[in-house]
């Protein structure tokens, strides 16, 4: 299990906002495909598309409420770096760090 803190949020975040990148463009791909003609006008190539068109549904609807909660935890994050000071402005084209990294608590000995 993967602990987010102030050391390794922008990493997180950016590994999250690639793959929203990715589940995006592989669910375009997706939906363009998503609805299947019959292969024939017989019965069997007729009934098929009736049997199988809901599971695409699904399927996609799975696809697009995977993506959501995804967006959501990306979302959550750049909230948490900018609460952290690590970004400036929330419209931020590119998230990059405002200050030095962090490197812990000062441990005195």
């Amino acid at each position: 299990m993967l602990q987010v803190n102030i050391e390794n949020v922008m990493k997180v975040y950016q590994r999250l906002n690639d793959q929203v990148r990715n589940l995006r463009s592989g669910g375009q791909t997706a939906d363009q495909l998503r609805i299947i003609p019959p292969c024939g006008q017989d019965p069997v190539s007729l009934d098929a598309v009736t049997v199988f068109q809901p599971k695409i549904d699904s399927i996609t609807r799975t696809h697009t409420e995977y993506v959501t909660e995804v967006v959501e935890a990306r979302d959550r994050l750049k909230s948490a770096a900018q609460e952290y000071g690590l970004i400036e402005d929330e419209n931020a084209a590119t998230l990059k760090p405002t200050t030095s990294p962090y490197n812990g608590p000062l441990l005195e000995r």
